[in-house]
Formats: C-alpha cells, structure tokens, sequence
C-alpha cells in the first residue's frame, strides 16, 4: 500500500496576464506532484464554491487521479482566484479574500484522513482566516498526534502573515521549506541579520528542526538534516515561469518523508523537477515519462 500524502489549504485557480485560468494553489500543486511521482497517494482538503471555477478544479483534480472527496463545497462564497503577474523578478500575486478556502471546516471525513496519512503538508497563506486556522491546525495536530510527519512550506504571501502565524508553523512541522525571501523576513522578525547560510542555521537552532530546506533558485537549495548543513546545485533550466516550481520541490520531499527516504538521495531530482516545471506554463504541468520513471524509481527505493 502506497504512503499517503494529506495537503491542507488553499485550492483555486492562477490567472494569468494573458486570461488563462490555471488550477493552483500551494497545497494542491504538492498534491498533484507527489501523485505524478506514482510513489504516494496524495489528496487535497480544501474548500471551493459552488461555481463553474470550482467545478473545473475539482475536474483537475480527478484528472490528475486525485481524489476530490475532501473537497468541500461552499454555496455562499467563490472558489479562490489569483491574478498572476509575471516580470523580471518572479511571480507577484493579487490573491482574492474573502474565498471559499478561508471556510474550510473540519469534518469527520478529512480528520480521519489526517489519523491516517503519512505526511500532513501545510502552509501559512490559508491560515489568513480564523476558521481555516483552527481547521488546519487541528488536522497538523491529529495528524502528527498520529505518527505522521507534518511538512510546512512557509508560502508568505503578504499581507495575509503575522508573528504568530509564522512561528506557530515553524513550531509545529517536522521539516520546514522556505525560500531566501522568506528567509529575510523570519529573520527580520527574530532581529537577526547575517550571510543567508548563517541565518539559515540560526533559524534550525532557534526553532529546533530537524530537516528545514532553504531553496535559493538558480543558486540551489541549502538542506539541513540529521544535523548536517549541505547544499544541492539546481538544474539549469529555461524559465517560462516560475509559478509552482517551490511546491514542485516541496512535493519531491514529501514524498520522500512518507517514504522513509533520505532527503540527501532524493535532492537532486527535487531540484530536476523544480527545473522542468519552470520550463512549462502554470504550476501543474503533466511530468514527462521519463521523468515519472527516474523521480519514482528513487522514492520507491525503500518501498
């Protein structure tokens, strides 16, 4: 039986500059890339409206051979957008509030699931809202209550963080993935300031990980695990854009978490998928084959 990845937050959908409507959403692009990896079974919990949008993700998601039954269905409030700009310097986001995600309720059905799951994947964007908040932070709690690993992928996208949002995550996760960015901004709020390795390394000791990833695009990924600083090279790559190419990473990881394998093995095709996925429109691209073979070759090492 395959390990199982539970991701909990926000489902929507990026709209680009040019009006394409794109399924995105940081939990939901882990899902659909530690499935594509066929080395764990992943699902989504999250919440959409009772809308054409909401709808066409729920089709994706089958799509993908993602289960959508804990997938709810909000009958007052949209289902989550996105309006993507694209420049120079990366993606930026106008991200759309009141959405359907901010209401998204625990239930018997998704609290079951978080008992039963592997690894809990979460973040700190849908915990903008109160009722989401107390949702996700039950389930990470059940979950890791329940022998599972929780995988936090900071995700700040302001202005939707604050102090106790950022450091309850960071308490509250068994490996921690964060980006230079976010990096700068922790380490603001703690008062520290240094090279970007020796903040890094502050922020482990400060919070007590035990795996934490900095990922540094085309400068690589610093990885910190079983009390070990090291760094991973990226791939070259031709970037399209950047737009779910961390949750991308992020979802490599995990999948090797549920599957109990090293994160040192696993890093360089976490950066290979990272790489392909910015050579491709939108933040769920399908994985080539040969692709699918090398990543779940390597997760399916200790299987």
């Amino acid at each position: 039986m395959r390990s199982k990845i539970l991701c909990v937050g926000e489902y929507l959908a990026d709209v680009l500059p040019s009006g394409l409507e794109l399924p995105g959403g940081a939990p939901a692009n882990v899902a659909f890339h530690a499935a594509a990896s066929t080395a764990v079974e992943a699902e989504v919990v999250s919440r959409i409206g009772d809308d054409a949008r909401g709808r066409e993700l729920r089709a994706r998601l089958r799509g993908a051979g993602i289960k959508d039954g804990l997938v709810q269905v909000d009958g007052a409030r949209p289902t989550g957008t996105v309006q993507v700009r694209l420049d120079a310097n990366g993606p930026g986001y106008e991200i759309g509030a009141p959405a359907a995600w901010d209401f998204l309720a625990e239930s018997a059905e998704n609290t079951t699931a978080a008992q039963a799951s592997s690894v809990v994947v979460f973040g700190t964007l849908a915990q903008r809202h109160p009722v989401a908040r107390q949702t996700i932070r039950s389930l990470v709690g059940q979950a890791r209550a329940s022998g599972a690993m929780a995988v936090a992928d900071l995700n700040l996208r302001a202005p939707f963080f604050d102090d106790e949002v950022i450091f309850w995550t960071l308490r509250h996760c068994d490996l921690l993935k964060l980006s230079r960015e976010e990096l700068l901004i922790v380490s603001g709020r703690l008062g520290a300031d240094g090279e970007m390795s020796s903040l890094f390394e502050r922020l482990v000791r400060e919070f007590g990980l035990r795996r934490a990833v900095l990922t540094c695009g085309a400068d690589g990924a610093w990885f910190f695990d079983q009390g070990r600083l090291w760094q991973q090279a990226a791939v070259p790559a031709e970037v399209v854009d950047s737009v779910g190419a961390g949750d991308a990473f992020a979802a490599v990881l995990a999948a090797a978490v549920a599957n109990d394998v090293p994160l040192e093995r696993v890093a360089p095709f976490a950066a290979e998928v990272a790489a392909y996925v910015v050579s491709q429109p939108g933040a769920m691209p399908a994985w080539p084959r040969a692709l699918v073979e090398r990543v779940g070759r390597v997760l399916h090492a200790n299987g």
